[in-house]
């Protein structure tokens, strides 16, 4: 079994300790950040080592000591004007006989280029998977509810089948996963409450994985 876990860190209250708690809490083998600036300070606090990470757009692939990291790349996607940049982090890793093209995302605000960017991220996602003979696993903050339609492009190429709110009580972050693993489990992670009030406005949201 490989753990998977996604977590914007949009909101942080300047409380280290606290994010530190909430992600060894998680205890994911895998795990995709989005909206924050990681360094060596994130990874001696959490154990956690960076596969691949962009300053450019705070999105960022981290894996626990022991998962092999065989390819990343942070790729911008395409920018609209008078809109945020945005990026994709893709780690390819094995652990427990997986391997997996992990991609950290986050959409935008403007429907228009959701949907525009899923479509890249997508395409990406699939050719670095084929290259390197691995399983998709995309996870972020999608910024619009499951009906929408970025989330329905993802969900109709990708298991998803996660609930919870994460964020202001709805559910926008998820995580979406190719044929070839089953889910043990999803669902918004729990931690203690005081530290997930502190170390970020979102919830961050976790799947267990197999070989199918």
């Amino acid at each position: 079994m490989i753990r998977v876990a996604t977590y914007n860190l949009h909101g942080l209250r300047d409380s280290r300790a606290a994010l530190a708690r909430v992600v060894r809490a998680l205890a994911a083998d895998v795990l995709c950040v989005q909206e924050r600036g990681l360094g060596l300070a994130f990874s001696r606090l959490t154990g956690l080592e960076p596969a691949c990470h962009s300053r450019f757009s705070g999105v960022a692939v981290l894996v626990r000591p022991g998962v092999r990291v065989v390819h990343a790349e942070h790729r911008r996607l395409r920018w609209f004007p008078g809109l945020e940049r945005r990026s994709m982090a893709v780690a390819v890793v094995e652990a427990e006989g997986l391997r997996l093209a992990a991609v950290s995302f986050h959409l935008d605000l403007h429907a228009g280029a959701r949907l525009a960017h899923a479509v890249e991220i997508v395409r990406r996602t699939e050719s670095v998977a084929a290259r390197f003979d691995a399983v998709p696993v995309l996870a972020g903050d999608l910024n619009e509810l499951p009906e929408a339609a970025a989330w329905r492009h993802l969900a109709s190429r990708y298991d998803e089948g996660g609930d919870g709110a994460t964020f202001a009580g709805k559910r926008i972050d998820a995580i979406f996963t190719g044929r070839g693993v089953a889910a043990l489990a999803r669902g918004v992670a729990g931690a203690d409450e005081a530290d997930l009030t502190v170390a970020s406005d979102h919830r961050p949201v976790v799947t267990d994985l197999r070989l199918a």
